[in-house]
């Protein structure tokens, strides 16, 4: 499956970045306004979430494989981390942290 790629553009005589979809990033997901500190680092940020959602989607999958193969392999802190990234994902899927 193809990982959606969001852009950031910007639209002249306005102040603000648009990121967005598409091939043209005309779906637009999210605006800021580049007159907030960190506007520029926040919009790489929100347009990289597909690509950081589906790369932690991939990692809890392939985390699991491997925890129920080696149960003895330092487990209580992998799988502390492996329910963070799960509530990770629930977030951004909009689901209450803590449900798988």
């Amino acid at each position: 499956m193809k990982t959606k790629t969001w852009i950031i553009s910007t639209i002249e005589d306005t102040d603000c970045l648009m990121i967005g979809g598409g091939n043209d990033g005309s779906d637009i997901v999210a605006d800021i306004r580049t007159d907030h500190p960190n506007a520029e680092q926040n919009a790489h940020l929100i347009a990289s979430a597909p690509e950081l959602y589906e790369a932690l989607k991939q990692l809890t999958e392939q985390s699991t494989k491997e925890l129920d193969q080696n149960a003895t392999h330092d487990g209580l802190q992998n799988c502390n981390l492996l329910a963070n990234a799960r509530n990770a994902i629930a977030h951004a899927e909009g689901r209450e942290l803590g449900c798988i």
